[in-house]
């Protein structure tokens, strides 16, 4: 059986997407690649500074040892036993596309922990300088439509996962933003990001500033802005963050880059756009 790959370099991993399943296999590849865009290697390489290995040609890798994997397997029909290989399997694309994003995710985190602090949150730069704003949020509350609404002027970073490294600069993430339909039926659409108008970071960027959102969305009144002491937002922030139990001191480092920032804020507000304030503020920052 014949398969595709689709090279990627996000949080300063190289992961190899491995596409199997017949005559679909080339074609899906070609989709992934599309999607991830950002991400291919032979492009991130020359993303915010990050080092790749141009191409799997024998480079100094920035990730030690060999790139992971992620497999997907493209299949006419579901077998009636599901099996335990950790193959992605299915035949319906666009689930396979949200599910092989939440997979890429997982072993990306898995293959950094320790070595990044990283936070549940998308974040946007300033494309000259790299200040970044970083805004925290569990889960469908408005990280991707803060990303939509506001990166189109500004350098995308992520949508999903921050890692942030021990010099305060930003490994980015530059997966597809993950789109809820008006049809909405439980799965995503994983839109390119050139489909948004977002580009990859063209200097390093670094963490300048730190929001935590509270989206209410038939909220009517201004954002309602709350400055947090270190100990409160380190208690807000801990639950959304990925591998941090596993990382030497996490909260020391945690602190570190919050105070580093200024201070947390905590944003309570209705639509993307009351935020556009706070997130020019962070990105017109000077290191």
């Amino acid at each position: 059986m014949e398969t595709a790959v689709v090279p990627l370099h996000v949080l300063d991993t190289d992961v190899d997407i491995l596409v199997s399943g017949g005559p679909k296999a080339e074609e899906f590849a070609q989709t992934v690649a599309e999607r991830w865009h950002l991400a291919v290697a032979e492009l991130a390489g020359r993303v915010g500074g990050a080092r790749v290995d141009d191409a799997r040609e024998g480079g100094a890798r920035e990730s030690a040892g060999a790139p992971v994997t992620v497999e997907v397997e493209l299949l006419e029909e579901m077998p009636r036993e599901s099996l335990s290989d950790g193959v992605l399997r299915g035949t319906d694309e666009r689930m396979l596309l949200q599910r092989l994003t939440q997979q890429v995710t997982r072993a990306v985190i898995a293959e950094r922990t320790g070595d990044l602090l990283m936070l549940h949150a998308g974040a946007l730069s300033h494309r000259d300088t790299g200040a970044a704003a970083i805004f925290i949020a569990p889960g469908g509350t408005g990280k991707s439509t803060a990303c939509r609404v506001l990166g189109p002027e500004r350098a995308y970073l992520s949508d999903e996962t921050v890692g942030i490294r021990r010099d305060g600069t930003i490994a980015p993430y530059l997966k597809p933003i993950s789109t809820r339909r008006a049809d909405w039926s439980g799965i995503k659409d994983e839109v390119a990001p050139s489909a948004l108008d977002l580009v990859a970071p063209p200097v390093p960027a670094w963490a300048a500033g730190v929001l935590v959102l509270r989206r209410e969305p038939d909220r009517q009144e201004p954002p309602e802005i709350t400055t947090l002491e270190t100990l409160e937002a380190l208690t807000e922030i801990a639950p959304e963050t990925s591998g941090f139990m596993a990382t030497e001191r996490p909260l020391t480092w945690l602190a570190q880059v919050l105070e580093s920032t200024g201070g947390v804020r905590r944003v309570t507000y209705g639509a993307a756009e009351d935020l556009r304030p706070l997130v020019d503020e962070i990105c017109g920052r000077q290191r």
